[in-house]
């Protein structure tokens, strides 16, 4: 389940960074919360990959 998770993060964060490129209203936001998403997504990938050895 938290590789579900992990992966969900990373390419919502990859759809809302390309979807900042589009906008350049809210392209800051956009970004923010698409970097907060990757980096989140690393974190859970990281923490959960102890767990298949």
């Amino acid at each position: 389940m938290l590789f579900g998770l992990s992966l969900f993060a990373l390419c919502s964060g990859i759809m809302l960074a390309i979807e900042a490129m589009r906008r350049p209203i809210a392209r800051g936001v956009l970004e923010g919360l698409a970097g907060s998403l990757i980096v989140s997504g690393l974190g859970l990938l990281g923490t959960g990959l102890p767990m298949f050895n």
